[in-house]
């Protein structure tokens, strides 16, 4: 399969890899926005050609992904689009309805939404509306859910954007460990250990309300304390708060 790649960022980068890492056979072809980045993985890959043009990626893909800020999308009103091409949107700020009225009729358009844990073929993809043939494209490289809601759209990406900060909290844990002593990489290690096995519970029992999980503890106990002073002190409730001022952002920018 020939992939045209329009935009080298960060998660284009990450797409890219992780569908080269897995061997699966696919040519890309970048654009050459991100020089440095895109001459970086055609060295790594040499399943990837860096483009002299955009208008040179889509005219040699099959499927092209479309990985641009808000702020270049007039990049791609100056493009001529075949009807036979298939779309794939990664842009969080393009609606599919934009993006359709600058490419005209194509053969596929959809939104699929990578995490960069794409990049070791793991974690969540986002794809909507629900199409078989997207989703297998995508299976290779991670978890594929399908949706046909907008909303659903909207409420999935945004709690991926809590991501820099789960990690930040795991970073102010691993830190008090540190000062306490313990060898760094056994403090890293037991912490990702321990929130994996909590992960892998909860996705096990998915008709169990979570919040039963959260209340699974000894009265009087660690636990017990630990969470009644993050209630008290408000850092529970900051994170319900953050998606919500994600989301009006999120929806803000496509109006």
């Amino acid at each position: 399969m020939k992939i045209g790649v329009i935009g080298t960022g960060i998660i284009a980068s990450a797409v890219v890899t992780g569908f080269c890492l897995k061997s699966t056979g696919h040519e890309f072809y970048l654009s050459p926005r991100n020089a440095e980045r895109a001459a970086s993985l055609a060295a790594k890959f040499g399943e990837c050609t860096v483009c002299k043009s955009n208008q040179e990626v889509l005219d040699k893909s099959d499927w092209v992904f479309i990985c641009l800020h808000k702020k270049d999308f007039d990049t791609l009103r100056e493009l001529k689009y075949e009807s036979g091409l298939k779309v794939i949107n990664m842009s969080a700020e393009m609606r599919l309805s934009d993006l359709s009225e600058i490419t005209g009729p194509t053969d596929l358009l959809a939104h699929v939404i990578p995490l960069p844990f794409i990049v070791a073929g793991i974690g969540p993809l986002l794809v909507y509306p629900e199409n078989k043939e997207v989703q297998e494209l995508f299976e290779a490289v991670g978890d594929v859910y399908s949706t046909n809601s907008q909303k659903d759209v909207h409420t999935l990406q945004i709690i991926s954007g809590l991501m820099s900060a789960y990690n930040m909290l795991l970073h102010e844990i691993v830190k008090f460990s540190d000062e306490r002593g313990v060898e760094h990489d056994t403090s890293v290690k037991f912490l990702c250990s321990m929130f994996s096995a909590l992960c892998t519970r909860a996705a096990g029992i998915l008709s169990c309300d979570l919040i039963e999980l959260a209340h699974e503890m000894t009265p009087g106990g660690y636990n017990e304390q630990a969470m009644n002073e993050l209630l008290e002190n408000g850092a529970i409730s900051a994170w319900r708060t953050s998606l919500d001022t994600l989301l009006a952002r999120l929806e803000n920018s496509q109006t």
